[in-house]
């Protein structure tokens, strides 16, 4: 019984981190990322986050790829006469001392050709390569819907973090 407990607030303490990530080098920060969940017979998924640029230039994010897909890209949702659409982008720019989020509807990343369709629970390891070279990797949980599991920052370190002058998209 002590085990399956201790167990349990391993998995817990796993799941509330994974989603955060600060690359030193650009003062940047990705937090609340997931992947929404989808049947086995799917094709594709799609990963979603959000983005703080503590730095004073803006962060170009030139390529994404993801552990067990064949290939990841950038994307665009939106609606042109009234039908929704998808791009290809080929960069995302995050705008200097900004929040931006890829999110539903909007800005996210595909995740193509997978292996194996990620079941819930399961970590993706996503790495992102930025325009100056840098490359840092994040894990992000599948999980069927993200509305109700915000992460909790009062307990994260921001005091080397200027947040007055954020924008968020």
């Amino acid at each position: 019984m002590q085990k399956s407990i201790i167990t349990t607030l391993i998995a817990t303490a796993l799941f509330s981190t994974a989603p955060t990530f600060a690359a030193e080098k650009t003062n940047m920060m990705i937090m609340d990322a997931w992947v929404r969940a989808a049947p086995p017979s799917a094709k594709v998924q799609a990963a979603f986050f959000t983005v703080m640029n503590h730095s004073n230039k803006p962060i170009v994010i030139t390529d994404v790829e993801a552990q067990g897909f064949g290939r990841s890209e950038l994307h665009l949702s939106g609606k042109k006469d009234g039908m929704m659409t998808m791009q290809k982008q080929q960069q995302v720019t995050i705008p200097a001392n900004a929040v931006f989020q890829f999110k539903p509807g909007s800005y996210h990343v595909m995740l193509l050709e997978p292996n194996q369709i990620a079941a819930p629970g399961e970590l993706v390891n996503v790495s992102f390569t930025l325009l100056n070279g840098e490359k840092f990797s994040t894990q992000m949980p599948v999980k069927r819907d993200n509305s109700k599991t915000k992460m909790d920052h009062s307990k994260m370190d921001h005091s080397k973090m200027d947040h007055a002058n954020m924008k968020h998209n």
